[in-house]
């Protein structure tokens, strides 16, 4: 029997879900909740149930789980909520905006006895899972430098701006996908991290940081940099492993893609003229389809959880200790504790207690 899902949220990464779900049939997509745009959602999407409030959709909507693809600052209630209904949850990263309501959502889904992932679509994504299977194959040796990028010009929607909704920045949104993928490479969780923070293009808009270097040390002295950024046009997404034997690197945002290239003046052809980079299949190249086939699969007690409640939430404590070292200027060792609620709160002033 297919997992019934609702989404919450009706915005961009909504709609890859709706995208995804189409192509595994383990999930059924059978309600979606946004305040203003759920029914034109539903609609388009083929969705049978559409609410204007996420918690009529826990309270009558037939479904099993629920996805989290609405702002950081709705991850913990309405993951704490689903869990008091019984419903599994997939959310979206980070799992919160600080480390006391990412705990109150692990600890709400534990006393639930309820599934908690957290939809971290690139340890799915096919390149980067080759790029793991050759390190753990040996090819390079064993790594000692890591890097990984996740950049664009800057975010999608405006919320991402407000930094209580997000939480912080390029950090926290960003760096989250990098934090999660180098320390599974790597087999183990950083021991300290150091972090520099800018504000290059998108000052006036937020007190956020739109670009971010971390650095990482691993147990045995491997070194990872994490660069995330909303300051970078044209974009990035790529991994680079260096052991003693070879050196790896991945470019997801470069392919697999067909080389396109347009003349210039009216034509049928949509865009600029020039050489043009074009995926295809980008929700299975980033690892959407088979991130929620897994989350159906762990639902079922079939497989155990890739990246659980638990995992987001050590990404989150090292994201609030980068905030931290950013502010110091000085290397944080983990673990780290935390009772600001939003993690920006470690580099824009001290943190409450």
């Amino acid at each position: 029997m297919a997992l019934r899902l609702g989404l919450v949220g009706a915005g961009f990464i909504a709609g890859v879900y709706a995208h995804a779900a189409a192509r595994v049939p383990a999930v059924q997509l059978t309600a979606v909740a946004s305040p203003r745009s759920a029914a034109e959602f539903a609609s388009r999407w083929g969705i049978p149930h559409a609410f204007d409030d996420w918690r009529r959709l826990l309270a009558e909507a037939p479904i099993d789980a629920v996805a989290i693809a609405a702002p950081n600052d709705l991850h913990a209630p309405v993951a704490i909520a689903a869990a008091a209904a019984g419903k599994h949850v997939l959310c979206e990263k980070p799992l919160a905006c600080g480390l006391p309501a990412a705990r109150e959502m692990v600890d709400a889904c534990d006393r639930a006895g309820v599934l908690l992932a957290c939809a971290e679509n690139l340890l799915f994504a096919p390149m980067y899972e080759r790029a793991a299977a050759l390190v753990r194959r040996g090819e390079l040796g064993e790594p000692y430098l890591v890097r990984q990028v996740q950049a664009h010009a800057g975010p999608y929607a405006d919320w991402f701006w407000q930094v209580d909704r997000t939480g912080g920045g390029a950090l926290i949104d960003m760096g989250a996908h990098g934090v999660a993928l180098v320390s599974r490479l790597l087999g183990a969780w950083p021991e300290s991290v150091s972090a520099v923070l800018s504000r290059f293009l998108h000052a006036a808009r937020t007190p956020a940081e739109d670009h971010a270097l971390v650095h990482l040390r691993f147990p045995g002295g491997a070194l990872a940099t994490v660069e995330a950024s909303w300051a970078a046009p044209g974009g990035a997404d790529l991994l680079e492993v260096v052991g003693p034997r070879g050196r790896l690197v991945a470019n997801l945002d470069r392919g697999p893609a067909i080389d396109l290239y347009r003349e210039p003046g009216p034509g049928p052809g949509a865009g600029p003229s020039g050489w043009h980079h074009v995926m295809y299949e980008e929700a299975w190249q980033f690892g959407f389809p088979q991130e929620l086939e897994h989350f159906a699969d762990a639902v079922a007690g079939r497989a155990a959880p890739r990246f659980s409640g638990r995992d987001a939430l050590r990404v989150l404590e090292i994201i609030c200790a980068a905030y931290e070292s950013a502010r110091t200027g000085s290397p944080v060792v983990l673990p780290f504790e935390s009772t600001a609620p939003r993690a920006i709160d470690h580099w824009l002033g001290a943190p409450a207690t």
